[in-house]
């Protein structure tokens, strides 16, 4: 069987590295004539290529329709495609969604945007596809990446647990290893599966887990205080997270996984609370 992967370089390739043989296509998916030599005689073809921080819509937009179009032309028998959780649109805090709840994202959001019309165009494609919809994904070799999406540049990360983080009291995030998003992807192309599959490891973690699991302490805020706070500080370039982030962790939904475990059989081996640990240890900080 021949695979090939669109950003093979990037966290999730990286770790499907680890369990899949694969080629990278090596090649801008924005470069729709190139896509089509890449892909052609390829029996799977999985589309992970995102720019995230910044988002850019000549690749996560532009370059995913190529990758359809491509598909099309080239009779690809297996798509699978990398969206996410943020494609959902928010619901009650403490529910869980399936993967029949609404796609219309997260309002203010450029990110859920992009992935939105992922969605909407591989609706609109005649191919045969998959795609998984992941919460945040970590392994220790994104933690690099990571701390300059999230941290001051002005901030060793040993200081950290000298000082407290502002977090808002209602805050729940869920995560899962990189691991286990290619052990998902293995498996479904294994099992040629097609349809919608959510991932996440439990469990939720709230303001105060994640405090305790980066080791420092917390300053319990309103929710509207830490939009504002985030917009004040990355205006003036203190910290990278600006409130569209901030947004998006607080209106993502939760997700159920129950398709996952009973399509796929798929159960994360790494829980939440280790995914933070680790990613906080390569960061250089006590967990």
């Amino acid at each position: 069987m021949r695979i090939v992967v669109t950003g093979g370089s990037g966290n999730v390739g990286t770790a499907l590295r680890r369990h899949l043989d694969f080629e990278d296509v090596g090649v801008d998916v924005r470069a729709l004539s190139s896509l089509s030599d890449a892909i052609r005689g390829a029996d799977v073809v999985i589309h992970l290529a995102w720019a995230i921080k910044p988002t850019h819509r000549e690749t996560n937009v532009d370059g995913t329709e190529h990758v359809l179009a491509a598909c099309v032309k080239e009779q690809i028998g297996h798509l699978i495609c990398a969206s996410s959780v943020a494609a959902y649109a928010p619901a009650a805090r403490w529910s869980r969604v399936d993967e029949s709840w609404s796609l219309t994202g997260i309002p203010g959001s450029t990110y859920s945007a992009h992935k939105v019309k992922l969605e909407e165009m591989l609706s609109r494609y005649p191919l045969p596809y998959a795609v998984i919809r992941p919460c945040g994904i970590a392994q220790a070799s994104a933690a690099p990446q990571l701390r300059r999406w999230l941290l001051s540049r002005w901030l060793p990360p040993a200081m950290l647990p000298w000082l407290p983080i502002p977090l808002w009291n209602d805050l729940r995030l869920q995560l899962v290893h990189s691991d286990d998003v290619a052990r998902a992807i293995v498996e479904i192309v294994r099992r040629r599966a097609l349809g919608a599959f959510n991932l996440a490891a439990e469990p939720v973690l709230t303001a105060p887990m994640i405090a305790g699991l980066v080791g420092a302490g917390r300053i319990a805020v309103p929710y509207p205080l830490a939009e504002k706070l985030a917009g004040a500080t990355a205006r003036v370039g203190l910290q990278p997270l600006t409130p569209e982030w901030v947004r998006m962790a607080d209106q993502a939904p939760l997700v159920r996984t129950t398709r996952a475990h009973d399509d796929l059989e798929w159960w994360p081996e790494r829980d939440a609370r280790d995914v933070l640990r680790e990613v906080v240890t390569a960061m250089g900080r006590r967990a």
